[in-house]
């Protein structure tokens, strides 16, 4: 039991960091792709690949397909409601920016530490 919930996490972890590449500029999509996302992605691989030595392939694709579809409908979801939310106050888009330098400096911080 403990070695599905090791599973699904780590697909969950390395596919949410595939999905938010989308959210970065160009400039800061750059550094994100060289440090994090290439990582996340092989993470995601090799996870898939691992599963389908330890469980059956049934288990692997239903769990892999419900982590890609969940993971692409909840940032659908956060974008829609941050557009919203950017459209009725124009300083909430001034923000972002710094959202996004901030977590480019915990991943980088997590990374080297």
């Amino acid at each position: 039991m403990l070695e599905i919930i090791i599973f699904e996490f780590i697909l969950i972890w390395s596919y949410f960091f595939v999905v938010i590449k989308k959210i970065f500029s160009f400039s800061k999509n750059i550094l994100f792709s060289i440090f994090v996302s290439n990582i996340s992605l092989l993470t995601f691989i090799g996870t898939i690949i691992l599963g389908l030595f330890k469980f059956d392939i049934i288990f692997v694709v239903f769990s892999v397909s419900l982590v890609m579809i969940g993971m692409h409908l909840l940032y659908d979801s956060i974008k829609r409601r941050y557009d919203i939310l950017s459209k009725k106050n124009h300083h909430f888009s001034k923000i972002k920016p710094v959202l996004d330098y901030s977590v480019m400096a915990l991943i980088l911080y997590k990374i080297i530490n």
